[in-house]
């Protein structure tokens, strides 16, 4: 499949992922130029010279590359840009039309990191057959204790299915594993999503990576996921109030490649009203333009807080995780329009946006990505290591089910899967006792299931934070230099 990228090409409403504008002076380096380039870290600005490549494509209307390939590109000036989102002082001095209006949005000049580093090679695996993890399963409703190997092929099943590239599957694994060993680590029982009898794609690229963690400082990372971004991850303070240094707003450029990208939900203007009034307790204001004003927003486009206007000036904030909930939404990453009498709700990605874009993690290992560097595109500044044998979950092989439900019943409950799915398991879904499941010795392909998905775990938006916070690392070399991406304002 070829992509093919005009002189004349504009940022589509909400794409702030990797789109080439090549008039406004975009450089696409050939594929020779990718292999040769170490890209440890990237920083880009408005005025980085130009490349060799791209003063020669002076010549031509438009240059074709092979899909999922590399691109650096040189900041386009403001004015090149369409994005309806941001607006600029002059236009905010116009007269917003109450038929037809955008909800604006804060100027975004955050920092983001771009990192690509070399490949590790690190291949050494150990058997974590032996070791027993309990976990709520949100799929059945019941809190399980089964080996390490079983839960994470299970877990990766139900997450991403095998329809993704072998780096993307393996990358996935180590984080999931990892994710599960800090729960453990800090007592926290975590909740995953089980899929039983996972194919033998599954069970062996859980097989080349097992036993590997994230690392940063020497401990163990919290490697939380979401279904996908919105071409930017965002970090672990924005949403939770808590800083993980390899937790930081990070380019996700194929995000845009995701079916979750740019949904529209669409409300009449009277059944926003009614929402408003019966749901969120405001009784709205007669200035329809007043009724949503984002108050303050990061990574580009993802609502922290939104104002609602109600009459006689009076106001409420609100989370961007509670107006998702107020109108169904996948992601507090959004456009607002009104038009025609509508409000259309325009989100990008599914989940909280920390950490690992999994639709991201397919198409960067389309892209040639190693699952390592997959990982550590994400996670800023950690590495892989060999993890050790965990003593207390060897143990657990042989306690009792009284043990078991013991420990299930005193621990504290990690209040979200890794994506952010919080856990709310109706009163009809009695906790179970834990139930042991032997090691997995058997690679042998196992039967399809009737279903089958490559669609990683829905997820809602309603984030919370997990109950420990990470013990302090220690502090490694210096991260990558970030990038200042002043987002482009709309065109006057």
């Amino acid at each position: 499949m070829k992509l093919v990228f005009t002189k004349r090409m504009k940022i589509a409403a909400g794409a702030v992922c990797a789109v080439v504008a090549l008039s406004a002076g975009a450089a696409l380096l050939s594929h020779d130029d990718v292999a040769a380039a170490k890209i440890s870290k990237t920083k880009t600005s408005a005025d980085s010279s130009l490349s060799t490549a791209e003063k020669e494509l002076s010549h031509g209307d438009e240059v074709t590359t092979e899909q999922f390939s590399f691109m650096t590109f040189k900041k386009a000036p403001v004015e090149s840009y369409d994005m309806h989102y941001y607006v600029s002082e002059k236009a905010k001095k116009k007269i917003i039309d109450p038929d037809d209006f955008w909800v604006e949005f804060p100027k975004d000049e955050g920092e983001y990191y771009d990192v690509k580093n070399d490949p590790l090679n690190f291949t050494e695996t150990r058997s974590i057959a032996g070791e027993y993890y309990t976990v709520h399963d949100e799929i059945t409703g019941t809190t399980q204790t089964l080996n390490a190997y079983d839960l994470v092929c299970q877990a990766i099943y139900n997450e991403v299915g095998d329809g993704w590239g072998n780096e993307a599957i393996k990358a996935q694994a180590v984080a999931c594993y990892t994710w599960v060993r800090y729960n453990d680590e800090h007592g926290l029982i975590p909740t995953v999503g089980l899929r039983k009898n996972p194919t033998s794609k599954i069970t062996s690229c859980v097989k080349a990576v097992e036993g590997q963690i994230v690392s940063y400082g020497g401990k163990t990372a919290l490697t939380v996921y979401s279904a996908s971004s919105a071409g930017y991850s965002t970090s672990a303070k924005n949403i939770w109030g808590q800083d993980h240094p390899y937790l930081q707003r990070v380019l996700s450029e194929f995000d845009n490649k995701d079916p979750n990208w740019g949904v529209e939900t669409k409300y009449t203007k009277a059944q926003v009203a009614q929402i408003l009034k019966e749901e969120a307790g405001i009784e709205p204001a007669d200035d329809i333009t007043k009724w949503f004003t984002v108050k303050e927003a990061y990574s580009g486009k993802y609502i922290k807080t939104m104002t609602l206007g109600g009459q006689n000036e009076v106001t409420k904030d609100i989370s961007g995780g509670t107006l998702c909930g107020l109108f169904g939404l996948k992601s507090t990453a959004m456009d607002i329009n009104f038009k025609n009498g509508v409000f259309t709700f325009k989100t990008y990605g599914w989940g909280h946006g920390v950490g690992m874009s999994q639709w991201g993690a397919c198409y960067y290992a389309e892209a040639g990505y190693t699952y390592d560097q997959i990982l550590t595109h994400y996670y800023i500044n950690t590495t892989l290591t060999l993890s050790g044998v965990n003593s207390k979950a060897v143990s657990r092989s042989s306690w009792t089910q009284e043990q078991l439900s013991d420990e299930a019943n005193t621990s504290e409950t990690a209040v979200m899967d890794p994506t952010g799915q919080t856990v709310t398991p109706s009163s009809e879904q009695a906790q179970q006792p834990a139930e042991q499941t032997p090691a997995s010795t058997d690679t042998a392909e196992q039967p399809e299931p009737e279903e089958q998905t490559d669609q990683p775990a829905r997820t809602t938006v309603e984030q919370q934070a997990p109950q420990a916070a990470e013990e302090q690392a220690e502090q490694p070399a210096p991260q990558p230099e970030p990038t200042t991406d002043t987002q482009a304002q709309a065109s006057e």
